[in-house]
C-alpha cells in the first residue's frame, strides 16, 4: 500500500505549474496526477470519496477550472473531504479510467465510491467556487451518510442512479433517474439546479421528440429562476438551444428569445460569479444562436464582445500559462471576425514562449490554411503532430493535415490512413463511428481502401 501511494506524481493547481515547482494553492488542493489504481487505493485507506478530474490541454474550460476555481480559497473546507485525482484523458496510460468513466464532455467531474467504483456525483462543465465547494461538500457528506448506515436522500439516491445509468450510457433510463432526483430535491437543496442540467443533458442525449418537448418545457419553467452561477448560464443555454430545436411555434420562440435575453444579461454582469471563460462561452453560444436566426450584425456585436472580455482576461494573467488559458477561444473569434492576423500574431508568440505544447502550432496551422497559406500551415501542423502522443486531439490535427495537403494537390492518403487507424484504436467511449465512416469513404474515393489501416 505505501509503496503504491508513494509512487503518486503530485500537481497542484493549476495544471500548467511545474509539479516540482509549485506550492499548495490557497485552496489547500493537491491533485494526484494520472494514477487512478493508487489514488483509489488512498480513497480505500483513507475512507473517503474519490475526486475526478477528466481534463485535456486543448480543454479551455479545464484550463480555466484549474487555474481559477480549484486554486480558490474558497474550496479550503473540502480539501480534505475527498482524494483529488485529475486524469488527462488524452494519455494512452489512462486508458482504463477513460473507458471506465466515459465524459460526455469536458471538463466532467466525478465522485466516485472507492468501494464499489460506482459514479456517486457527477458534474458536468464549469462551476463558481461555491457551486464546486456545494457538489463536494453535499455528495461527499450524502457517501459518508450511506457508509456509516445514516439516512441518504431520496434526491441523492436518485440522482446516483441517474449516474449509473448514465455510465452504461443508457440515456432514458438515465432521464428517468434524475427526474425523480429533481422532483425530491427541495427548492433550497445546492444541488437542485445541477440535477436540473443533468436531466436536460439525459434528454438531449435520447433524442426523441418528446424528450425534447420535456426539455423546453422544464427549461422554460426553470429560466425565470435561475442565478448567476455557470450552472445558471448552462440551463439558460439550454433553454435556448431546446426551443431552437422545437420548431416553429410561439412556445418555442417565446422560449429562444427569452433564453438569449437571459444570457445576455448575464454575460454582462459584473457581479455574476462567472470567469472570463464562462463568458466567453456565453458569447459565443449566443453569436451561434443568432447567426443560426439570420440575425449576423448581433452576432458580430456578441463575438466582439467576447474578444474584448478574452483580450482582458489574457492581459491581467499572472503568466503565460494562465494567458494561454483563453488563446483557443481568442483564435476562434478571431477568425470568425474576420482577423486572422491577429490569431497569427498571437500564437506565433505563444509557439516561443510554450515550445513544448502541441496547442499554438496546430492552431496556427488552421489559421494559415484559412488564410490560403498551406505550405506554412503544412510546416506548423507537423510541428504540432511532432509533440503529440496518441489521442482523439490527434485525430483532429490529422484531419487538419489531411485538409492542408489537399490544398496543395497533395497526396493525403497516407495521413487519412493513419488518422482511420488512430480512430480504432481508441478507447470505445472515445471512438466515433460517423468520423470513421467519413474517413473510410474519402479513402474509398481517393482509391486508397481502409484495408491498410486495419
Amino acid at each position: 500500500m505505501l509503496s503504491a501511494l508513494l509512487s503518486l506524481t503530485v500537481l497542484a493547481a493549476p495544471a500548467a505549474a511545474s509539479p516540482a515547482a509549485s506550492k499548495p494553492p490557497p485552496s489547500g488542493i493537491v491533485f494526484l496526477e494520472d494514477d487512478y489504481r493508487s489514488a483509489l487505493a488512498k480513497a480505500k485507506a483513507e475512507k473517503k470519496p474519490l475526486f475526478l478530474d477528466s481534463w485535456a490541454t486543448w480543454c479551455h474550460s479545464c484550463l480555466s477550472m484549474r487555474s481559477f476555481v480549484f486554486p480558490d480559497a474558497g474550496l479550503r473546507p473540502v480539501k480534505d473531504a475527498v482524494v483529488w485525482l485529475a486524469v488527462e484523458t488524452e494519455a494512452e496510460k489512462n486508458r482504463e479510467v477513460v473507458e471506465k468513466f466515459p465524459a460526455d464532455g469536458l471538463p466532467t467531474f466525478l465522485m466516485i465510491d472507492p468501494d464499489t467504483e460506482q459514479v456517486i456525483g457527477r458534474w458536468l462543465g464549469t462551476s463558481s467556487v461555491n457551486e464546486m465547494r456545494h457538489f463536494v461538500q453535499e455528495t461527499a457528506a450524502s457517501w459518508q451518510a450511506a457508509r456509516k448506515g445514516g439516512k441518504v436522500s431520496e434526491a441523492a439516491r436518485a440522482e446516483q442512479e441517474g449516474h449509473a445509468a448514465q455510465q452504461k450510457k443508457d440515456h432514458a433510463a438515465a432521464a428517468a433517474a434524475y427526474r425523480r432526483a429533481v422532483s425530491l430535491s427541495t427548492p433550497t437543496d445546492p444541488l437542485r439546479p445541477e440535477r436540473i442540467n443533468l436531466l436536460l443533458s439525459a434528454l438531449a442525449a435520447t433524442r426523441t421528440p418528446e424528450a425534447l418537448k420535456e426539455c423546453v418545457a422544464l427549461a422554460g419553467a426553470e429560466l425565470p429562476r435561475i442565478k448567476a452561477t455557470p450552472t445558471g448560464a448552462e440551463l439558460a443555454d439550454s433553454a435556448a438551444t431546446c426551443a431552437a430545436k422545437a420548431g416553429d411555434n410561439p412556445e418555442a420562440k417565446a422560449l429562444l428569445a427569452a433564453g438569449l435575453k437571459r444570457l445576455n444579461e448575464l454575460a454582462a454582469d459584473p457581479k455574476a460569479a462567472l470567469s472570463a471563460d464562462d463568458r466567453s462561452s456565453i458569447y459565443a453560444s449566443v453569436a451561434d444562436h443568432l447567426d443560426e436566426l439570420k440575425r449576423h450584425d448581433e452576432a458580430v456585436a456578441a463575438m466582439r464582445k467576447r474578444a474584448a472580455v478574452l483580450e482582458s482576461a489574457a492581459a491581467k494573467a499572472p503568466d503565460v500559462a494562465t494567458a494561454a488559458t483563453f488563446d483557443a477561444h481568442r483564435t476562434e473569434t478571431y477568425l470568425y471576425l474576420g482577423e486572422p492576423a491577429k490569431a497569427e500574431k498571437l500564437l506565433a508568440a505563444r509557439e516561443k514562449e510554450m515550445p513544448g505544447d502541441y496547442n499554438p502550432p496546430a492552431r496556427l496551422a488552421r489559421v494559415l490554411l484559412e488564410q490560403k497559406r498551406a505550405p506554412e500551415a503544412e510546416a506548423a501542423v507537423n510541428r504540432a503532430l511532432a509533440l503529440m502522443t496518441q489521442g482523439p486531439r490527434k485525430v483532429g490535427i490529422l484531419g487538419l493535415k489531411a485538409r492542408i495537403l489537399e490544398a496543395q494537390g497533395k497526396d493525403r492518403a497516407p495521413v487519412l490512413q493513419e488518422q482511420l487507424s488512430l480512430l480504432r484504436s481508441l478507447p470505445a467511449s472515445q471512438r466515433n463511428p460517423e468520423t470513421e465512416q467519413k474517413v473510410e469513404a474519402e479513402l474509398k474515393a481517393l482509391g486508397s481502401g481502409p484495408h491498410a489501416a486495419r
